[in-house]
């Protein structure tokens, strides 16, 4: 099968040269055999970030032209984006359509940020969504939404043969209400390692960090005093409670707080720990103050796909991919993740057999390469 892809290559622009989404994307379609014309969307993202919509007008032509002109050399057999809102024109996609090549854009986190991608979606063919009730905010928009879970790639996740030398590890990005799990581990004496973006203070202009800092919070207590709704006091007040524990965590335990990693070193840390942490809660459109929600992300595939003993929040949509406290541990509140923890670093055997099961069963049922089999076929296209 011929497919024009339009990828951007990382998850996250924090962590450098990352490359998650041509490895889970990208690869496992090559090696299922497909010939796939990969266009990189980075300067579409450049543009949605800056709000340009001169380069947006500029990135949207140079992707139909190069559409077209590869489709008029061999046509392809479906159009595979990942695209949002700011990004292309959604002309663009509707001119694409009427060269009768099926077009399909993969989104995720649509649970917090649907706003991403609302203003595309109608004009695509499918929307492919890695969470599984959000289908019907894409119904009320008149569009077409297929389910396509979250999984990883076999040929990057698997384990390393090292020692386990860290007790508990979480890499990730600080936001929601992680620093909360992270902060009662921490203060119950569970040794845990934290990496990613967001968990330490940037290293440039060291002299400006605290009167910046002190500012912001200042600014965010006077919101808070004089705010005349409840609903805007709740959320300046949210604000404020997040960053002075950022700065708790800062003072008390830097010396478990660490900068990100990459890809390859992400993959090694599960490995090299006796538990890995995984959080599912979100915040809707990022506001502290607004509900919390949950969603399955990537690293609920690659963690156990790695070998590693994986301890994530539980939802009902995990248990229809992992049999809960048999392939991975599940948890329900800080006190339960705490008891669950202090259990299995005491029990290293028990540990190793809900390891190896969870293992066992991303290799079975959570591959990239059998997503998108099962995609082809749900979508009537071959995928030989």
């Amino acid at each position: 099968m011929r497919i024009f892809q339009a990828i951007h290559p990382t998850t996250n622009a924090a962590v450098s040269d990352s490359q998650t989404w041509l490895r889970n994307l990208y690869e496992p379609l090559i090696e299922m055999g497909h010939d796939v014309l990969l266009f990189s969307t980075v300067d579409g993202r450049r543009a949605m970030r800056q709000r340009d919509k001169a380069a947006q007008a500029i990135f949207s032509q140079r992707m139909l032209d190069g559409f077209q002109r590869e489709h008029s050399k061999k046509p392809f057999d479906l159009f595979f984006a990942y695209l949002m809102d700011g990004m292309i024109e959604p002309g663009v996609i509707d001119e694409i359509r009427r060269s009768d090549v099926p077009t399909c854009n993969f989104s995720c986190n649509n649970t917090h940020q649907f706003d991403l991608v609302d203003e595309l979606s109608p004009h695509f063919d499918y929307n492919l969504h890695s969470e599984k009730d959000t289908a019907e905010k894409f119904q009320a928009l008149g569009a077409h939404p297929v389910w396509f879970p979250m999984a990883a790639n076999p040929k990057y996740y698997h384990p390393y043969d090292v020692p386990r030398t860290l007790d508990v590890t979480f890499v990730g990005q600080c936001y929601a209400r992680r620093p909360y799990y992270i902060r009662h581990l921490l203060e119950n004496s569970v040794n845990v390692q934290v990496f990613g973006p967001g968990w330490l203070l940037k290293p440039d202009k060291p002299l400006l960090r605290r009167p910046v800092r002190w500012a912001r919070r200042s600014k965010l207590a006077l919101q808070t005093l004089v705010a005349r709704s409840p609903q805007k006091r709740y959320g300046f007040s949210a604000q404020l409670a997040g960053g002075d524990l950022g700065e708790c965590l800062r003072y008390k335990y830097a010396a478990h707080l660490h900068n990100p990693v990459s890809d390859d070193e992400m993959i090694r840390k599960y490995s090299e720990s006796r538990i890995s942490l995984g959080f599912l809660e979100v915040y809707d459109a990022h506001n502290p103050a607004a509900m919390v929600k949950q969603h399955l992300h990537l690293r609920e595939f690659e963690a156990p796909m790695s070998g590693a003993l994986y301890f994530t929040g539980y939802c009902d949509e995990l248990a229809e991919f992992y049999e809960p406290d048999k392939e991975v541990i599940v948890y329900r509140s800080e006190h339960e993740l705490l008891d669950k923890a202090r259990y299995y670093l005491r029990h290293p055997a028990e540990a190793e057999r809900v390891r190896q099961a969870g293992r066992q069963r991303a290799l079975r049922d959570h591959t990239y390469q059998k997503r998108f089999r099962d995609l082809f076929a749900r979508l009537g296209i071959s995928g030989h």
